[in-house]
């Protein structure tokens, strides 16, 4: 028994060697203090100086390149230079960047600096304070403004989009595609030229397509290199000669992107009618309001948000993106013939903006908040934007049969991709920076000109959170919690112990 007693623990002998060797002497406990404190600096410093790989645990992979990005990435086979300036090699942003190098070494990038590429600081006009990003591929070239264009805010919503990865992958693919689709915008009636469309045009330009205005009473036809006729609300009618060149173009298998706003009550556009006429539908004169809850602005019905197709590839990403719907101003509706007349013209559409079951479609322009108005309005879903394809066929000289195709996107609201501002939602930005407005015009005309490529890719950047593993968790916790506790015990016993051997 007494054996027993006088035995002493292995734990007990090092506390004890510990106390004695150590503790009882300050100086030894300065130096125990000052190793601890090199070992960490010298610590910190060697991981600074090695490229360790980094872990996105964020819930929604804000900083990890998606697989969507990386298969369209993949197939790149030109070179080409991404050139940042106003950004440090260690920011998260050049981070992002290398993983591109990654996925294809075809892609490199370069920190732009006077003494980096003075050229080229000074040909761009490049100060301090500013944050650019310049796509480069031989003669190609593209510039973003990183402080604007790599997110989007929802003023309504207020709620920030991450754009970054969509911006940078888009920007690549736009420089090293072959198919840059051409679009016509018409003029000469009182329509939304591209001066009036500024935002939507750049952003065009930015996806590769190129751009150019057109006045058919002057041309006297569609150029054979346009790929998508866009017309955008005109308020004035049509030329019978301008009718006949849009629609040979159409039986040709062209393409237009066709889009009108609401117009005064007294207003007849005959000729413009009988294009539209070739795909059966028309643009009813009037207005939406919508009532249904949480999808207009308050005291202002004619604001709304639409309801989306979940099902066509121009609207499938909004209408999963709960949180950045789009927004239309005075609406008006569409309405197709019936079933039997559309299958004689050869026409299928799929709807894609609607509103719901609890608008009203008023008539009386009048005066839209009159009695009258209210008793006269339709009450139900009106449909807003569709797409619609026509099967043209066509007989060969040697008397064999052919089909063309012909789509048109069709829209009951034109104003959504302006350059207007509505104050009831933002006295700073116009109607094509909210929501996801100039997603579904650019997905529109990718679309109709065929190209598939361009990505729409968002992560949300106002609710990103870290969500460790079980044993992520305990990790963190043991760093946080137990290892400064365990100091603060150490501290607190030796303090005690020195004092009593005092």
């Amino acid at each position: 028994m007494e054996k027993n007693e006088n035995k002493v623990s292995f734990g007990e002998k090092v506390s004890l060697n510990l106390r004695k060797r150590w503790l009882i002497n300050g100086s030894k406990t300065l130096l125990i203090v000052a190793i601890l404190i090199a070992a960490y600096i010298a610590i910190n410093l060697f991981v600074e100086s090695i490229d360790l790989p980094e872990f996105d645990v964020t819930a929604n992979k804000i900083y990890t390149l998606s697989d969507a990005s990386k298969k369209a990435i993949e197939r790149v086979n030109q070179d080409v230079t991404v050139y940042v300036y106003g950004f440090e090699e260690k920011s998260s942003l050049i981070d992002f960047i290398k993983q591109y190098n990654e996925v294809n070494d075809k892609i490199k990038y370069e920190i732009l600096t006077e003494e980096t590429n003075y050229q080229m600081v000074q040909d761009y006009e490049l100060q301090e304070g500013y944050y650019v990003i310049i796509f480069k591929s031989g003669d190609s070239e593209k510039v973003i403004d990183a402080a604007y264009d790599l997110s989007s805010y929802n003023y309504v919503t207020g709620q920030t989009v991450d754009t970054t990865e969509q911006t940078i992958t888009n920007s690549i693919l736009a420089l090293t595609e072959e198919n840059k689709p051409k679009v016509y915008f018409v003029e000469g009636h009182n329509e939304y030229t591209m001066a009036n469309i500024t935002n939507f045009t750049t952003l065009l330009k930015n996806e590769a397509f190129e751009i150019e205005s057109l006045n058919i009473a002057t041309k006297g036809t569609i150029p054979e290199d346009c790929d998508v006729l866009a017309i955008m609300s005109p308020a004035a009618d049509f030329l019978e000669t301008e009718v006949q060149a849009i629609k040979d173009y159409i039986n040709k298998g062209g393409n237009i992107y066709f889009a009108m706003d609401v117009i005064s009550q007294d207003l007849s556009l005959p000729n413009l009618q009988s294009v539209l006429d070739e795909y059966g539908v028309s643009v009813k004169n009037g207005c939406i309001f919508e009532y249904a809850e949480n999808q207009s602005v308050a005291n202002s019905p004619y604001i709304f948000m639409p309801e989306v197709s979940s099902t066509h590839d121009i609207t499938s990403d909004i209408y999963t993106d709960s949180k950045q719907r789009m927004w239309l101003a005075f609406s008006a509706k569409l309405e197709f013939k019936d079933a039997d007349t559309l299958a004689s013209l050869g026409v299928e559409k799929e709807t894609l903006l609607s509103s719901s079951e609890q608008s009203a479609f008023i008539t009386d322009l009048s005066d839209m908040s009159s009695k009258n108005a209210v008793d006269t309005a339709e009450y139900g879903s009106a449909e807003i934007g569709s797409a619609v394809t026509k099967t043209i066929s066509k007989t060969n000289e040697g008397g064999t049969t052919s089909d063309v195709k012909s789509k048109l996107i069709v829209l009951a609201s034109a104003s959504f991709i302006s350059d207007q501002k509505i104050s009831a939602l933002s006295t700073s930005y116009p109607l094509s920076y909210l929501g996801c407005n100039t997603d579904f015009a650019i997905n529109s005309m990718s679309y109709l000109g065929d190209k598939g490529n361009s990505l729409t890719i968002r992560k949300d950047m106002s609710t990103s959170t870290y969500t460790p593993t079980s044993f992520e968790n305990r990790v963190v916790v043991t760093i946080i919690f137990i290892v400064p506790i365990l100091i603060i015990c150490m501290g607190i016993i030796v303090w005690n112990y020195r004092r009593k051997r005092k």
